[in-house]
């Protein structure tokens, strides 16, 4: 995520929050609060973020964002007593579970077909750290793909994908290897 964007996310949040604890008639301070304080959206870092296979396969970019929910739930608690209203903690924790789930839904990017098995087959090589090169892979892939789907593909279009992982970030190039960014859980059915 780029710098603009992460303050475009920070204004998002901060907005769906304020919203939110005006409905439940808290004040909108509090959630202005938690955004402010214990949720960060940072622009690009070296931190792994994750790749989910199955049958949803998606890539979050979660390294792009710092939640810190013991401290926010601490303040939550100080709140509650210093306004002397109960139910104003759940409304609060209803804020941090909004939060995350806008964080989740911001940070999710989905994977087509060929790019899950683009990224199937190098996490089963072990592309990781060290790479695999670049044309050997193509070529692997290639044989891979035929023996599993039992359709041919073109060169072009393992290219076309290889180089929308790299866009996404989920793969890195570095002299000729293609390097997997990202930690996979998961496998393919």
């Amino acid at each position: 995520m780029t710098r603009q964007q992460a303050m475009e996310y920070d204004d998002k949040l901060s907005k769906k929050l304020q919203d939110y604890a005006s409905d439940c008639g808290e004040d909108r301070t509090a959630a202005k609060d938690i955004v402010d304080n214990y949720i960060e959206f940072l622009p690009e870092n070296d931190i792994k973020n994750m790749i989910f296979l199955g049958s949803d396969p998606v890539s979050y970019k979660l390294g792009n964002v710092r939640i810190d929910l013991k401290k926010a739930i601490l303040a939550g608690v100080e709140l509650v007593a210093s306004v002397s209203r109960p139910e104003s903690i759940f409304n609060y924790i209803q804020m941090l579970i909004v939060s995350v789930l806008f964080i989740r839904s911001v940070t999710r990017q989905e994977l087509n077909g060929l790019e899950v098995y683009i990224i199937y087959l190098l996490h089963i090589k072990g592309a990781y750290q060290s790479g695999v090169e670049e044309e050997q892979f193509i070529h692997d892939f290639q044989e891979w793909y035929m023996q599993r789907e039992n359709t041919t593909l073109e060169r072009r279009n393992i290219v076309e994908t290889i180089n929308h992982l790299y866009e996404m970030k989920v793969a890195d190039f570095e002299n000729g290897k293609i390097c997997l960014k990202e930690k996979v859980w998961g496998k393919l059915e």
